[in-house]
């Protein structure tokens, strides 16, 4: 059995509620060594550190805002997947395989915590069911590898936001933004066969921009 120590973690930022994943390899890590993961807005997610052989955990939790203490063995990192939960019981953290993290989050970006937390994320979001079916739709294009760079990378990172998903490229850093607001931005999406991001600028897909398009159009 081939042992993989390449990991991703999930978990919402406990300031501005981004749904974020990162990477590591427990292989790398050094006993002592400490990682610390960041947020884009600056905000410290998770702390990470290794004492021999167990991984030490601390979050700053989304759901109760509270500090969490975690002691996982590695050797249970290295053969599983752990979802675990705040101290009240709700899931904050995804620890495992990339491939599943890329199917959780689909499944339990706009869940994490469930109940109580569930309200708390609706109502950060301008308009949550078409947020989640724009997500559904987004998923299925990476998981088709349907989702690209023309710079010929193919590793794209999902970040959400309040009124939108943004798709960026980890080579060249090219974003795509896909705004999720009304059934137009809906619509326009639900068109596509593929995602394309364009080399080192900033593109995006809305119903504005494409009802425009359509406009030029016809008038040519």
């Amino acid at each position: 059995m081939v042992i993989n120590g390449c990991k991703s973690l999930i978990i919402r930022c406990h300031f501005c509620t981004r749904l974020k994943e990162y990477s590591f390899n427990l292989f790398n890590m050094k006993t002592g060594e400490k990682i610390k993961y960041r947020c884009d807005c600056g905000e410290e997610n998770i702390i990470i550190s290794r004492d021999n052989k167990r991984l030490k955990i601390y979050i700053n939790c989304f759901i109760c805002g509270s500090k969490h203490y975690y002691n996982l063995h590695i050797h249970n990192i290295l053969l599983n997947d752990n979802l675990i939960n705040c101290a009240y019981g709700h899931e904050v953290l995804f620890l495992g395989d990339k491939q599943r993290a890329n199917n959780m989050l689909l499944e339990r970006s706009l869940n994490v915590g469930s109940s109580i937390g569930e309200n708390i994320s609706k109502e950060c979001f301008s308009n949550f069911e078409i947020l989640a079916k724009v997500l559904t739709i987004i998923y299925d294009l990476k998981r088709r590898s349907k989702i690209k760079c023309s710079c010929g990378f193919s590793q794209i990172n999902i970040e959400l936001f309040s009124d939108r998903v943004e798709l960026k490229c980890l080579n060249c850093h090219s974003v795509k933004l896909i705004f999720a607001e009304t059934e137009e931005d809906l619509s326009v999406l639900e068109k596509k066969d593929n995602i394309l991001l364009e080399e080192k600028n900033i593109s995006c897909i809305d119903s504005m921009k494409e009802n425009d398009n359509a406009k030029n159009k016809r008038r040519i």
